[in-house]
């Protein structure tokens, strides 16, 4: 497969990037405890696929950082003021001193981490590239592994889970752990790896993820840990490589489907990843909104006022709206 898409192939990436949102927006609406353990093993392909996807279309010959960064900082910038100025309404006071400091973290947001994950992938797509075309090649899956074990596993088996905030900071906004996906992108973006076509082979270890995955929520659930379906465990990625394989098949199916709702949702993914934690915020203001709607209804209803925001905002802001990523 070569990096420039046909028609069909472009179509099934706003798809899968549709379906992806939709699945973000189900993660940021999933209620806290056992709830994670058993519905977030369906869900934690999300952010993965977007690096997938975002490495299929990488090549080290087009390498442009200043413009793959340039359309994610402004937006980056605004929207974190937007959601520091909101947290501190009552306290204006505190707004520039935070802002600053959620500017550098990426705390603004539940989602904001993924723009500095981006930005460092973009970055690093020449050393990608070289370790990609080396001998060593295949050393490049056990980089997220090694992270989640180190960082993320034997603190949390030892009880030291709850690291220096500063620790903290670096390990939320580090693309380590995720460089399973995007490495994978890249590889079969660019006809570096061959990977079974066995569709049999790859459900059933899909099967068997799903099956890890609620295994390793439980033994979060009983450290503890509220969120414990988190994207970032070792079951979680076996589960979205899987799922990425299938998206990779689904692209280069040589068909043609064309669902027009997962595709717009594509087209305007950024924008509804951006701000869906704003909708979520001023809904749960709404009197009796939070024990009226419940999970997965809230998200659903999150998406069609995010939609129906951003169709507003692009009509006020015309070009501008570039700015908030709409």
């Amino acid at each position: 497969m070569t990096i420039n898409k046909d028609a069909n192939q472009k179509t099934h990436i706003q798809i899968l990037r549709g379906f992806a949102i939709i699945a973000v927006v189900l993660i940021h609406n999933t209620p806290q405890g056992l709830s994670q353990v058993y519905i977030r093993p369906f869900l934690n392909f999300a952010v993965g696929l977007f690096l997938f996807l975002s490495g299929l279309l990488s090549d080290v010959k087009k390498w442009n950082p200043q413009k793959r960064i340039a359309k994610v900082i402004i937006p980056y910038i605004i929207w974190t003021f937007i959601y520091t100025a909101g947290k501190n309404i009552s306290n204006p006071v505190a707004i520039p001193t935070t802002f600053f400091k959620n500017l550098i973290t990426s705390q603004s947001a539940a989602m904001m981490y993924y723009i500095f994950v981006y930005c460092e992938f973009t970055l690093l797509i020449p050393l990608v590239d070289k370790l990609a075309k080396s001998k060593y090649k295949y050393l490049g899956f056990i980089i997220s592994p090694i992270e989640i074990i180190f960082m993320r596993s034997i603190p949390l088996m030892t009880d030291w889970y709850r690291m220096n905030e500063y620790i903290d900071i670096i390990k939320s906004v580090s693309c380590l752990g995720w460089f399973t996906y995007f490495y994978l992108g890249y590889l079969m973006g660019n006809d570096l790896i061959a990977v079974s076509k066995s569709r049999k082979k790859w459900g059933a270890l899909f099967v068997i993820s799903l099956l890890l995955q609620v295994a390793e929520g439980y033994l979060r659930y009983s450290k503890g840990i509220a969120s414990c379906g988190s994207q970032l465990k070792l079951s979680s990625i076996l589960t979205g490589t899987c799922f990425v394989i299938f998206a990779y098949q689904f692209i280069n199916s040589g068909k043609s489907y064309n669902n027009h709702m997962l595709k717009f949702l594509g087209d305007i993914s950024f924008g509804i990843y951006f701000s869906h934690i704003a909708v979520m915020e001023i809904l749960s203001a709404v009197p009796l909104y939070s024990q009226i709607v419940i999970y997965p209804l809230n998200a659903v209803v999150v998406i069609i006022v995010n939609v129906f925001l951003i169709f507003v905002g692009k009509k006020l802001l015309g070009k501008y709206s570039k700015y908030l990523a709409l």
